[in-house]
């Protein structure tokens, strides 16, 4: 079913009550899961050779706040909101990306390793015009050493199988056991905000832009949340995709 909230952006400060509802999402809701699981195997064993051979290309998130220990949390992304890594890249994911062609709605797609004993802090995703999906690939453990936990809700990861729920809701992430915990994450526009998705990964490209001037520039915090600001860069980016550069990976 269908919901009929709004889309916010958590970056411009959104109030505890009208935060989304939505947790964890049923992987029956969209049909395409099955093709996904199905084809697991692939999936993992492109990607787990891809991170043996080049560890040192997985960086740690930039956000390294969320993290309990720096350099624990590391992902290597080969398509983000619209953007699209160099050919190259895409290249080692071949047949991972001939894959997740299948889903519709699909904009981001990248690796996310947490090291041992590594705590994700509790925080809010960028957006709830999006659901998250998590592929299992390499899961060391179940809860309560490795898990998940979406509002009040503790779930573990398993090996070739999707775990889905809103980025939006307040959530969080450990790995307490001896080895790293690797997913292929996949972020899919929720059905009913699929006519707006260029707009979406437009004024998400712009908040993601935004924290990392702050990062480097603190004082500049202020302006970046701005509303009218917000808007300007999210604009040039939409003009970046729609005109300019529209990488068609899957936008």
């Amino acid at each position: 079913m269908l919901s009929t909230e709004k889309i916010y952006y958590s970056y411009l400060g959104i109030q505890e009550k009208s935060r989304t509802k939505e947790t964890f999402i049923n992987p029956d809701f969209y049909k395409w899961t099955a093709i996904i699981e199905e084809n697991h195997q692939i999936i993992y064993d492109e990607i787990i050779k891809h991170f043996e051979l080049h560890k040192n290309h997985y960086n740690p998130y930039f956000a390294s706040d969320l993290v309990n220990s720096i350099g624990k949390w590391k992902s290597f992304g080969f398509y983000f909101f619209g953007i699209r890594a160099e050919k190259s890249i895409c290249d080692s994911f071949s047949a991972t990306i001939k894959i997740l062609k299948n889903i519709p709605g699909i904009v981001s797609a990248s690796v996310s390793i947490m090291e041992p004993n590594s705590a994700i802090k509790p925080h809010y995703g960028d957006t709830n015009a999006i659901h998250r999906c998590h592929l299992g690939l390499l899961i060391p453990a179940s809860l309560p050493f490795t898990g998940f936990q979406v509002g009040y809700e503790e779930r573990s990861w398993q090996e070739g199988k999707l775990l889905i729920f809103n980025d939006a809701a307040y959530h969080k992430a450990w790995n307490k056991s001896s080895q790293p915990r690797i997913v292929l994450i996949v972020d899919v526009i929720r059905p009913e905000f699929i006519k707006k998705k260029l707009w979406i990964c437009a004024r998400v490209n712009a908040i993601i832009k935004s924290q990392r001037i702050v990062q480097k520039l603190p004082i500049l915090k202020s302006i970046t949340k701005n509303r009218a600001f917000q808007w300007i860069m999210s604009l040039l980016v939409y003009i970046y995709f729609s005109v300019f550069k529209r990488n068609k990976l899957w936008l």
